[in-house]
Formats: structure tokens, C-alpha cells, sequence
């Protein structure tokens, strides 16, 4: 069993089989959605305030634009330009490091879009969103303008959809349905397949694993072998878990509670 949670749970640069896990830092929150970059930084969504730590829990900077209603999501694969998506107002901002807008707010519904429900990071600067309206995804280059777009996603697999979470990585674009699955598109639109994880949110991506929490556990999938993992998290009533590097970042109801991971060996 070892062995199995080793080769699932390598990507976090420890043997979570043969750790040691010790609070850090627990930062009271009343947020129900975070995320973190590769660096280990933190950003907690809360309302219209955006909050960025470090992977000690230091608070570090703060974003906020009440004229944009509440953030929806908010994209930090590449930390240099953090995507802050509106759905209500139907608008992206995008951040630099230090969360100073890099340019003015950019109208989805200028660009021709009024149903975006999803918003994601795209190599080379660009854009993905989702528009619900007519199931598709449509990309963008760094300067707003369409590089490539899908067909109808319901004519392409046959059923209907309700995705709730959209990313790129490595070469390839997933659009969760928590009912249905996560599709898998290629950095030009075009369906490659559906992978059977249901129930699911947000996840990670560690090259070929997918990373994602379900009933109290931190679960692993790995896109190519099809092998599965999980472990038991160091405390329970958790909501959502993610995990970068020697850290592991547990958002329970009034807490964000932060853990040094220890390999025992």
C-alpha cells in the first residue's frame, strides 16, 4: 500500500504514506473557495476581496473592485497574471503579482459573450471561456482576439452538459461536470474524451494525475494508467483540500488551516 500511495502521491515531492503532519498556520476564513499556485501561495476568495498569503499563511496582498459584484472564480496558473472572473458582470481582470490590474476591466459581453459561466488561463497568454448559451469554448489570444473555438460540446458527446470548472494543462483543456465527468479537449478545441470522475469541483493537475477532494480524502487519478489513490487527511469536517509541494491546505468552515508535510524516513 506504501508502494501505491508513493507513486500516486510522488508529484508533492513527499511520501504522504510516511509523513508527519504539523499545523502551521491556521487563518480564520468564512470563504468557501481558495486556490493556490505552484510557489505554495494562497488566495482566498471572499465576496468581491481577493486575499493572497504565502505558504506560511503571511497575508501578502489584497484585491478588490466592488463595482464587479462578487469574484467568481479566479485562475493563478501563472502567478505573473492571476484571472479574476465576474460571471454577474460578465467580466475578467487580470493581475500581476502584486495585484495591480494590468489593464482595465475586459466586457466578455463587448467581445460578443454574455453567457460566459467559466473562465480559465491558456498557454501563451490567451484565454478560455465557456459560453453557455450555445455549449462551447471559445480561446483567446492576449489581446482579446478568437484563435479557436469548439463545436456545440452536446453534439459532440451526445448528452447534455453543465460544466462547473475549466482549466489547461499541460497541452490539454478540462471541463468538469460534476454529473457528468471531465472532457478533455486539445489546446485547439478539438474532444479527445470524457474521463469517468464524477462528483468532483475544482482539481489539480501534476502531470499525468489528476488531483482532486471527494469524502473527506484527497484523491489521485492518473489520465494514462487509470490507477487511483487516496489518503486520509490529518483532521476531518474539511470542504475542500489542495495540496502544493511540502504544504497541505485544508478550508474547513471558519478556518483555512495550513500543514507542513514531514517524510519520517
Amino acid at each position: 500500500m506504501k508502494n501505491i500511495l508513493y507513486i500516486v502521491f510522488i508529484f508533492f515531492g513527499f511520501t504522504i504514506s510516511d509523513s508527519k503532519f504539523t499545523l502551521v498556520k491556521s487563518i480564520p476564513v468564512s470563504s468557501k473557495n481558495f486556490t493556490t499556485d505552484n510557489l505554495g501561495n494562497i488566495y482566498i476568495i471572499n465576496g468581491s476581496n481577493l486575499e493572497k498569503y504565502d505558504s506560511e499563511g503571511n497575508l501578502l496582498k489584497t484585491y478588490s473592485n466592488k463595482n464587479l459584484g462578487n469574484i467568481s472564480s479566479v485562475d493563478v496558473t501563472n502567478s505573473l497574471k492571476v484571472l479574476v472572473f465576474y460571471e454577474s458582470f460578465q467580466q475578467i481582470v487580470v493581475l500581476d503579482n502584486m495585484f495591480s490590474p494590468s489593464a482595465n476591466p475586459v466586457s466578455l459581453e463587448m467581445l460578443g459573450y454574455n453567457q460566459t459561466s467559466l473562465v480559465c488561463t491558456s498557454h501563451n497568454n490567451g484565454i478560455w471561456i465557456y459560453n453557455k448559451q450555445n455549449f462551447e469554448l471559445i480561446r483567446f489570444d492576449e489581446n482579446f482576439q478568437q484563435t479557436n473555438k469548439t463545436e456545440n460540446i452536446t453534439r459532440q458527446i451526445m448528452q447534455e452538459v453543465n460544466p462547473d470548472f475549466l482549466i489547461e494543462q499541460n497541452n490539454k483543456v478540462f471541463l468538469n461536470d460534476s454529473a457528468k465527468g471531465i472532457f478533455v479537449f486539445d489546446i485547439y478545441g478539438t474532444y479527445n474524451k470524457t474521463i469517468p470522475l464524477k462528483g468532483i469541483g475544482s482539481f489539480q493537475i501534476s502531470n499525468d494525475e489528476i488531483i482532486y477532494f471527494k469524502d473527506g480524502k484527497l484523491k489521485s487519478y492518473n489520465i494514462k494508467t487509470l490507477s487511483e489513490g487516496e489518503i486520509n487527511l490529518p483532521t476531518t469536517e474539511i470542504l475542500y483540500a489542495r495540496s502544493e509541494k511540502e504544504k497541505l491546505y485544508l478550508l474547513k468552515q471558519k478556518s483555512l488551516d495550513i500543514y507542513h508535510v514531514q517524510n519520517e524516513k
